[in-house]
Parts: C-alpha cells; structure tokens; sequence
C-alpha cells in the first residue's frame, strides 16, 4: 500500500457517501437474496474504490457488521472480514482504469475465488480435508457468483461511474 496516496482525513461528505455506498452494498445483496449468490456487492465495491481508494474499506467494513447484525455471528464472519477487502486491494491497481473488461474480469475472479478464499478458516478449525470438502460443496455457487458478477460489473460499472461523477458534490 502506498503510504503516500492514504489520505487520512475523511469529510463529512465522504462520511455520508461511503454510509450510502454501505447501505446500498446491504440493500441490494438483500434485494436479491432469493438468488444466490448473485448481488451488487462487488460492482459497488469498485465503484467506491475508483471514487475513494483505501476509503472503501469503511463501507466494506460496515457492510461485514450490518451481515453480521441481520445473519448473526458464525464462522462466516471471519471470511467476511477478509474476503470483501481482498476485493478492495486487487481493484486498487486499477483504479483509475476506464476498460470495464478489467474490472468485470476481477469481479468475476472475486466470484470464481470466493469458495476458496471462505474455504480457510476450515483447515485451523476442522483440517484439510474439511476446508476442501466446503470449497468443492460450494463450487457450483462460485460459477454463479463468477459469472454473475462478471455480467453485472460489464454491464452496470461504466453507466453508474459515469452518474457518479456527474453528481459528485465534490
């Protein structure tokens, strides 16, 4: 991480876009919760990487807490707290990009990966056997989220980064 493009200081208008940029992370996993695994989590997170950079983990963070509040507290929690930053690091690079390819690719990578990220927890608790047993329980949920992240992000990212910036407040 680059010490020098951390900026730490938040406005208050940044603290109330990243609050809305969290709720509707919450709001529209919700949404569509009757289909698995298919959600706008990772395209908000993006949107809010290109406009805050290392600001995003703020809203990432809230959203892990508000999941934790609606679904209660298991194993789950961890993976949360580190599979949606990870999310957050690898779009960073990119930030500044304008090929909607690269980030749909990353998104869908997210997706494909997201098993075998949530899949460690398992191997300090129950072994290896366990941890790859989840993983290969679940691969059929990460084709989903692969490939439907990978849709949402081609299509939604270049239209709502183009709204985001004709209403910065900025």
């Amino acid at each position: 991480m680059d010490l020098k493009s951390v900026n730490n200081k938040i406005s208050v208008t940044e603290i109330a876009e990243l609050a809305l940029m969290c709720a509707l992370m919450v709001i529209g996993k919700e949404a569509l919760r009757m289909i698995p695994n298919v959600h706008p989590v990772a395209l908000i997170i993006m949107l809010c990487v290109i406009r805050y950079g290392w600001k995003t983990i703020y809203p990432v963070i809230g959203f892990v807490i508000l999941q934790i509040a609606l679904y209660g507290f298991g194993i789950w929690t961890i993976m949360y707290f580190y599979v949606w930053p990870i999310l957050v690091a690898v779009t960073m690079p990119f930030r500044h990009s304008n090929n909607r390819w690269v980030f749909a690719i990353i998104a869908s990578l997210h997706g494909f990966t997201f098993g075998a990220f949530c899949s460690i927890p398992y191997i300090f608790t129950s072994g290896w056997t366990a941890a790859v047993a989840y993983w290969v329980a679940g691969l059929s949920f990460d084709a989903i989220h692969g490939v439907s992240n990978f849709i949402i992000v081609l299509l939604l990212l270049p239209p709502l980064r183009n709204k985001l910036n004709k209403i910065s407040i900025r």
